[in-house]
C-alpha cells in the first residue's frame, strides 16, 4: 500500500472523509428539523428525543464489533456493507409514514454507521507511509471535528428550499454514491486468523448497550426508575463480563491489559473529554441561539463556523508542538484551551455581552479541538498493534460515542435544572398546569406565552433569562471537566509515545511487535492490491 499512486492515495483520502462526514453529520443535521418533523409526522416530544437518540445508541453499541469484522473479514467489505445500511436507511426514513418507522430506520442507519466509522481510520493509516501518516490523521481529525458544523448548515439550507426528508435523502445518496470508489480504492486487509470472538462481541454490546441507553434515558425518566436501573445492571454486567472473558481468553479480541499503555489511556481520556464537551455545546448551544436570541436555525448554524476555522488553526499548531514536544503538550493543551473557550461564553452568557464575544470563546474552543484531536487519535492508534488498528479505530470511536452521550446527557441535566431553579420564582403564582409547562423548558414556555394572557411577555422573559442562566451552568461544569482532564492528561500521557511492541507489561528482550508477525495468507495477499 506503501506505493499507491498519488492520485489513487488523493482519491483514497476524499472518499474515506466523504464517508466520514456522512456518519458524523448523522445526527447534526437531522436535529434542526426536528420542528418540522414534529408538525409533519406527528411526534411528541419522547419520539423526537428518540429520533436522535436511536442512531447514537446503535452506533456506539456496535462499534468494538464493527472493528473486529473488519479486521477478520475485511475492511473494504465491512465498508462497503455498511455504507448500503446506512444509505438505503436513509433514504428509506426520508418517506417514513410515521414516527415509530422513523426511529426504526434510525437505529439501522446507526448499525450502518457503526461499520464505515472504523474502517475510515484504520484504512487511511494502512495506506499512507509512516512519513505522511500524521497528515492522515489530521485530515480525517479535522473532517470528524468538522462534520457535525457542515451537517447542520447543508440541512438549514435544505430546508429553506425543501421538506425535512431532502435531508435524509441526500445523506443516503452520498452513501450510496461511495459505494463504487470505495470497493475500488479501499483495500480489503483480511486476516482470518484472528480470532472472531463472538462472545466478546456480545459482552461489549451487551455494556455499550446498557450503559449509553441508561445515559440517554437516566435524566428523562429518572435514575431510579426500574427501566434505568436494569440498564445500567445489564451495562456493568456487560462490562464486567467482557473483561474477564479478555483477560482468560488465549486470544484476546482487545486485550485490557495494554491500557496499561499510558499512551492508550490518556490518548482515550482526550478523546472522550473532547467530544463530551463539543457534542453538548452542539445540542445545547444552537437552543440558545434560537430561543433567547432569535436566530434562524440556518443563521444559528452559520454562525458555529467558526469552531472549525479554529479547528483548522489548532490542527496546525498541534502537528508542529507535537514534532518538538511529543503528544502530550498538544493534548493536554487542547483541553485547557477548550476550557478557556467555555469559560469565555460562560462569562459573556451570564453577562448578556455581544454574540461576537461568543464567537470568540467558540473561535478558542475550536483551536483547543483540533489542538488535541489528533495526538488524542495518534495515542490511541499507535497503542495496539498494527495488525489491530481497526479495533484502534474502534476504541477511539467508541471513547467519541459515549464521551459524547455522557456531555449531552450530564450538560443538559444540569442545564434544565438550573433553569427550574431560576424560573421557579417567577411562576410560583401561576396555575399548576402553567407552571409545569413553563418548567419542561423554555421553547415550550415561549412557544405557549401567547395563552397567558398579559402575563405572556413576563413569562416568556423569564424562560429565556432562565435558560441563559442555566447554559452558563453548564458551561462552567463543563469547562471545569475540561480543566480537570488537561491536568490528568499532561500527568499520564507520555512525553513520547513507545512503539506497540514496547507496551508496559509485555516487554521482550529484544524489540519486537506486541503480535508475531505471520506470513500473509493469500487471501490477505491478494486484498492488498485494490
Amino acid at each position: 500500500m506503501d506505493g499507491m499512486r498519488p492520485d489513487r492515495l488523493r482519491g483514497l483520502l476524499i472518499t474515506l472523509c466523504a464517508a466520514l462526514a456522512l456518519v458524523v453529520a448523522g445526527n447534526s443535521a437531522l436535529a434542526i428539523a426536528l420542528p418540522d418533523i414534529a408538525a409533519d409526522l406527528g411526534a411528541d416530544q419522547s419520539e423526537l428525543t428518540w429520533i436522535i437518540d436511536a442512531y447514537a445508541l446503535t452506533f456506539a453499541a456496535l462499534l468494538l464489533t464493527a472493528g473486529l469484522a473488519a479486521d477478520r473479514i475485511g475492511r473494504r467489505t465491512v465498508l462497503v456493507v455498511g455504507l448500503v445500511i446506512f444509505g438505503a436507511a436513509s433514504v428509506a426514513s426520508a418517506f417514513s409514514p410515521d414516527p415509530f418507522w422513523f426511529i426504526v430506520l434510525r437505529a439501522v442507519s446507526g448499525i450502518g454507521a457503526a461499520a464505515v466509522f472504523p474502517v475510515t481510520l484504520s484504512a487511511l493509516i494502512d495506506a499512507y507511509p509512516p512519513e505522511r501518516r500524521t497528515f492522515a490523521i489530521a485530515a480525517w481529525s479535522g473532517v470528524s471535528s468538522a462534520g457535525a458544523v457542515a451537517g447542520t448548515i447543508v440541512a438549514g439550507l435544505l430546508l429553506e428550499l425543501f421538506w425535512w426528508g431532502s435531508v435524509q435523502l441526500l445523506f443516503g445518496g452520498v452513501a450510496l454514491a461511495l459505494i463504487i470508489p470505495s470497493a475500488i480504492l479501499v483495500a480489503q486487509n483480511s486476516n482470518p486468523r484472528l480470532s472472531a470472538d463472538p462472545l466478546a462481541a456480545v459482552w461489549s454490546v451487551s455494556a455499550l448497550a446498557g450503559i449509553v441507553f441508561a445515559i440517554i434515558e437516566g435524566p428523562r425518566l429518572g435514575w431510579m426508575e426500574p427501566i434505568i436501573i436494569a440498564s445500567l445492571g445489564i451495562g456493568a454486567v456487560g462490562l464486567i463480563g467482557f473483561i474477564v472473558h479478555q483477560l482468560r481468553s488465549r486470544e484476546p479480541s482487545l486485550d485490557v491489559r495494554l491500557f496499561r499503555n499510558r499512551g492508550l489511556a490518556a490518548g482515550s481520556l482526550i478523546v472522550s473529554i473532547q467530544f463530551f464537551a463539543s457534542l453538548a455545546l452542539f445540542v445545547l448551544l444552537p437552543q440558545y441561539l434560537q430561543i433567547v436570541e432569535g436566530l434562524s436555525p440556518l443563521v444559528a448554524a452559520l454562525l458555529l463556523l467558526v469552531i472549525p476555522v479554529g479547528v483548522g488553526a489548532g490542527i496546525g499548531a498541534s502537528v508542529a508542538l507535537a514534532k518538538r514536544f511529543g503528544q502530550r503538550v498538544p493534548g493536554a493543551g487542547g483541553l485547557a484551551l477548550m476550557g478557556a473557550g467555555f469559560v469565555i461564553c460562560a462569562i459573556t452568557l451570564g453577562d448578556g455581552a455581544s454574540l461576537w464575544i461568543v464567537s470568540a470563546g467558540l473561535l478558542v474552543f475550536g483551536i483547543g479541538f483540533g489542538m488535541g484531536i489528533t495526538p488524542g487519535t495518534e495515542l490511541i492508534i499507535e497503542g495496539l498493534p498494527s495488525e489491530r488498528r481497526s479495533i484502534a479505530s474502534a476504541v477511539n470511536d467508541i471513547t467519541r460515542e459515549v464521551g459524547g452521550v455522557l456531555g449531552i446527557a450530564i450538560l443538559s441535566s444540569v442545564l434544565l435544572a438550573s433553569y427550574r431553579d431560576q424560573v421557579a420564582s417567577a411562576i410560583s403564582d401561576l396555575p399548576q398546569a402553567v407552571r409545569e409547562i413553563v418548567e419542561s423548558g423554555a421553547g415550550a414556555a415561549i412557544g405557549a406565552a401567547e395563552a397567558f394572557g398579559p402575563t405572556a411577555e413576563s413569562i416568556a422573559d423569564a424562560a429565556r433569562e432562565a435558560f441563559t442562566l442555566g447554559l452558563s451552568s453548564a458551561l462552567w461544569v463543563g469547562a471545569g471537566i475540561l480543566i480537570v482532564g488537561a491536568v490528568i492528561a499532561a500527568a499520564l500521557a507520555p512525553a513520547r509515545q513507545p512503539s506497540a511492541g514496547q507496551l508496559p507489561g509485555i516487554e521482550t528482550d529484544a524489540p519486537a511487535p506486541a503480535v508475531p508477525a505471520e506470513e500473509p495468507s493469500a487471501e490477505t495477499e491478494k486484498g492488498m492490491a485494490p
